[in-house]
């Protein structure tokens, strides 16, 4: 592909939407080794098996203990308490920062990450790897339809799983009587939010092209630019990941087989998710709700690199969700993600049916892949 705007129109127009796991995902994935083939020294198609659907098929048990919790203070407030805050912690664990506490629960599938290697001219005292990932998800039905108020929605819904039973572990020692109370009629108002979680996906997958073939075609470009500008000690891989959106199935998929080797010699992940609005180019140091926060002496030189080329770059924090950056910086490995979305605010495209090839611009993703191709090159010729 000349351009990562066509590479992104071809992947569409071939295999359509990506779902996690889905033979689309692995077609696409098998397209991409070989066009990586073509430039790389060694290509790797890397399986792995996950429970792809326990991150959001969680969503219903917790919805639905929820619900029981608001009833249970009839019969009983220190069982209400229990489930409550049963319901609360393994939602933030599992849900929230996208553990893996209820996988068990779930039925385990494949699907596969691709990993091509450039090596430098001289011995690789580095190891740069660039990377997006390949699934696009189901729509969000709630973002589509209602937009901001949709995450809203769902919002309430959560911050109502984790206030539940703080509101009884306070009510129970005083022997208040919480069951018709104020603030028991407040949590129940909240309940119908809980929908947003139950139903959460509609049955229409979305293309996914910012979300994230625009990552993978950007890290594709940088792979075949620095494959044909040699560095000298530097070796650059390109990454695809799979079932990102499942809970960043295949980046921790990575991490879990490849840590040690990650680990023994200095490796940087320069993770592209949503390369999207050049004027919303974010270098994402930190990921909230997951709790990570990325190599700083890695932000400064992206960072830098955006200043030389003309991009004062804009730091950003993830408030809500995470990106495969977070797998490896959570196992204490350099990370970092760049973010071509506002950080403020719903994008319309961001899963819903909008995020079509019509939504990129094929000038902000030339212009990234310069800037990335500058900061391999400078990091390399400071050694």
């Amino acid at each position: 592909m000349d351009t990562p705007y066509n590479f992104v129109s071809h992947i569409i127009g071939v295999h359509g939407p990506r779902r996690a796991g889905s033979q689309a995902e692995k077609l696409a994935q098998h397209f991409l080794a070989e066009e990586l083939n073509t430039f790389c020294d060694r290509v790797e198609v890397q399986p792995f098996v996950a429970a792809l659907t326990a991150k959001f098929g969680s969503l219903r048990i917790f919805s639905l203990l929820y619900v029981a919790a608001l009833m249970l203070p009839v019969l009983s407030l220190p069982l209400a308490l229990a489930v409550a805050a049963v319901n609360g912690a393994v939602f933030m664990g599992h849900f929230v920062m996208t553990g893996t506490w209820l996988d068990f629960l779930f039925p385990k599938e494949e699907s596969c990450n691709v990993v091509g290697t450039i090596e430098p001219t001289g011995p690789a005292r580095r190891t740069l790897l660039f990377a997006g990932h390949m699934d696009s998800t189901p729509e969000f039905i709630w973002w589509y339809w209602f937009k901001d108020w949709g995450i809203r929605m769902m919002m309430v819904s959560g911050v109502s799983f984790l206030l539940l039973p703080i509101y009884y572990a306070v009510a129970w020692p005083l022997g208040a009587e919480v069951w018709l109370s104020a603030p028991w009629w407040g949590f129940v108002a909240a309940s119908p939010f809980a929908l947003t979680f139950f139903f959460i996906h509609g049955t229409r997958v979305v293309e996914g092209a910012q979300d994230n073939l625009s990552g993978v075609a950007v890290a594709h470009a940088v792979g075949k630019r620095l494959a044909k500008e040699r560095l000298s000690h530097t070796r650059i891989v390109v990454v695809s990941f799979g079932a990102e959106e499942t809970g960043l199935k295949g980046s921790a998929a990575m991490v879990e087989r490849f840590g040690k080797e990650l680990q023994a010699t200095p490796h940087h992940l320069i993770n592209l998710d949503g390369i999207l609005d050049i004027h919303n180019m974010f270098v994402i140091r930190s990921e909230l709700s997951i709790g990570v926060t990325h190599d700083n002496a890695l932000v400064a030189r992206v960072a830098e690199a955006f200043e030389r080329n003309g991009l004062p770059p804009k730091l950003g924090t993830i408030p809500v969700g995470g990106t495969d950056a977070s797998s490896f910086s959570r196992n204490g490995l350099s990370a970092m993600s760049i973010v071509g979305l506002p950080m403020d605010s719903l994008h319309p495209t961001y899963h819903t049916r909008l995020d079509t090839i019509d939504c990129l611009t094929p000038s902000t993703m030339d212009r990234m892949v310069d800037v990335l191709v500058d900061m391999a090159h400078d990091w390399d010729s400071k050694e």
